[in-house]
């Protein structure tokens, strides 16, 4: 147990700025994507954490700043659910695409909540931010997530493969 309790203890040092950078061959406009971090802290669920959308070649970065405001806003609406700290989570996270398809198939449920304090300040409502994260063209393209370890990089290469278009025949 002892052994458990001193890895909750270890501290993750956050980088300043993490960059991802979309690949996918053969595609020219990578816009539009929105990169999801999968941070494990604590004992509970993990945490989500959400780049801005990449720009025309796939490219976005989320600040410390936004990093660790996103981790606080999972306690501010889910206190129950969650546990650690930014500075006990693990270095290792997963990425991703984030998965708009809840959201678009529950419109009510996921304009319930009032804006979390970080949101607020990127959000002027739940509206927006509802909109911005459901307009996205991440349902065009899969992704097999990666690991990625932030304490030896903060430059990740996030491979995805177009959706192949169904024919008919």
């Amino acid at each position: 147990m002892a052994a458990n309790l001193e890895f909750l203890n270890t501290e993750m040092k956050i980088p300043e700025c993490i960059r991802v950078q979309v690949q996918c061959e053969g595609e020219a406009d990578l816009s539009n994507l929105i990169v999801e971090l999968t941070v494990r802290a604590g004992r509970k669920n993990p945490y989500q954490i959400y780049f801005p959308k990449t720009d025309h070649s796939g490219v976005a970065t989320v600040t410390r700043d936004d990093f660790v405001g996103q981790f606080e806003d999972h306690w501010e609406g889910g206190m129950m659910d969650y546990d650690g700290t930014p500075e006990t989570a693990d270095s290792v996270v997963r990425v991703g695409l984030y998965d708009p398809t809840w959201s678009r198939d529950n419109v009510d449920a996921a304009l319930a909540w009032p804006l979390l304090n970080h949101e607020s300040t990127k959000w002027l409502s739940r509206e927006e931010q509802y909109h911005y994260r459901t307009s996205t063209r991440n349902t065009e393209f899969v992704v097999t997530p990666i690991e990625v370890d932030l304490e030896t990089t903060n430059e990740i290469v996030l491979p995805v493969k177009r959706k192949a278009v169904a024919t008919s025949t």
